[in-house]
């Protein structure tokens, strides 16, 4: 890019000026007067979902029952909120999930392996009936990806999942720094 002097005559000034669009050339000739074009937000955006990056539910909330299979093959079984992310319980309860974005769907250290008859009532009651594409790319990344294989911050607990079985992978792929965990807050 070639740089520019700035104008030092009445005649670059102009030519400046001609070179500009016409809502710059009326803002710079009547400032007082100019009225910027008021900027509508696209209805899409009010439709996002919030990703969780807080407390979750109370403690009043109704509970259900799952059971983590831990990567080395123990089993937890936990009272999970209704309402919270399957990410939210495990670090509440004291389960070894990573999460190293802390739950906003930026890394695949929550990754889950979900039983199939879960996995599929969970992609009915989608809007799509298939998994949000940042999930998806995220999944991408994640070690030992499996058929029913979800991010434990993007499925909130149901009534639904009472005594269903969330099995962790044996490993996973925290590309901020190995070894990382980040503590809950």
């Amino acid at each position: 890019r070639r740089r520019t002097r700035p104008p030092t005559s009445t005649s670059q000034t102009m030519a400046l000026l001609q070179r500009l669009s016409s809502s710059s050339r009326r803002f710079l000739s009547h400032p007082q007067r100019f009225v910027p074009t008021p900027i509508t937000p696209s209805p899409s955006l009010h439709k996002a979902s919030k990703r969780w990056h807080g407390d979750g539910p109370g403690p009043d909330a109704p509970t259900v029952s799952l059971t983590f299979v831990n990567p080395d093959d123990t089993t937890t079984t936990i009272s999970a909120r209704v309402g919270e992310t399957l990410l939210q319980s495990a670090h509440r309860t004291g389960i070894e999930m990573e999460g190293a974005c802390e739950g906003v769907c930026a890394c695949s250290t929550c990754h889950v392996i979900l039983e199939q008859g879960l996995y599929d009532e969970l992609l009915d009651g989608m809007e799509e009936g298939a998994l949000g594409e940042d999930e998806e790319d995220m999944l991408d990344m994640a070690f030992g990806l499996s058929q029913t294989s979800r991010l434990g911050c993007q499925v909130k607990v149901g009534v639904n999942m009472d005594g269903s079985v969330i099995t962790l992978p044996k490993a996973t792929r925290n590309f901020y720094v190995d070894g990382h965990k980040p503590k809950p807050h």
